[in-house]
């Protein structure tokens, strides 16, 4: 195959799933976010490696994006309600300090399980659906009534049975880097910042709405 027909292969792919995008899983996942924005609670994110990158985008984008005028020269007036946004990535002293002290599965989980209140919503995302310092931070999350979302692949994993709204990324890959263990994991990582971009736009729009009544 030419460098030009694999990276076809990797657009291909990439539009089969946006064609089986499952949306109204999303749209339950964005009511959950409208329902802790408008109860004052608390966004929790989680995820491992690549993707613990990428919440410091959504961390950005969740704190900030929503709540400025659509030109960005100047905040909604003081009295519009921000929303609060915790990255449990966002510290490498945190997080090594946990992993040394209690293990890497419980890292999450006791960070969250002080603070996490049934107002809040605790995002996880996990490829495998697997991943043990994700599972038992949403076991603590759901212990708590707090709202859950995951977003995963392949069949879900523990993720799919724990969280109250899970999306999983529908699909399978021939592309290199994206095969056997590692399955459809580029097409995964590349929606985790779609689907934050379209909660945040969903959120913006809403907290405008409300801003301007």
């Amino acid at each position: 195959m030419s460098l030009a027909e694999t990276i076809g292969l990797y657009l291909s792919e990439k539009r089969r799933i946006l064609d089986a995008f499952p949306v109204s899983v999303l749209e339950r996942a964005a009511e959950m976010l409208f329902a802790t924005y408008d109860q004052g609670g608390i966004v929790y994110a989680m995820a491992n490696g690549g993707n613990a990158g990428t919440l410091d985008h959504f961390y950005c984008d969740f704190k900030h994006h929503p709540f400025v005028t659509e030109d960005k020269t100047r905040p909604l007036p003081a009295g519009v309600r921000r929303l609060s946004f915790v990255n449990l990535c966002g510290s490498a002293a945190e997080l090594t300090g946990l992993v040394n002290d209690i293990g890497f599965e419980d890292m999450f989980a006791a960070a969250l399980a002080p603070v996490v209140t049934p107002k809040d919503l605790v995002m996880a995302y996990s490829g495998s659906g697997n991943s043990a310092n994700v599972t038992k931070a949403l076991d603590v999350a759901v212990a708590a009534g707090a709202r859950t979302f995951a977003m995963t692949k392949g069949d879900g994993g523990r993720c799919r049975d724990l969280a109250e709204v899970c999306l999983v990324v529908p699909g399978t890959s021939r592309f290199p880097g994206q095969v056997g263990k590692n399955d459809n994991n580029f097409h995964f990582e590349d929606l985790m910042l779609s689907v934050n971009h379209i909660l945040v736009g969903l959120l913006k729009e809403r907290v405008a709405a409300h801003a301007a009544s």
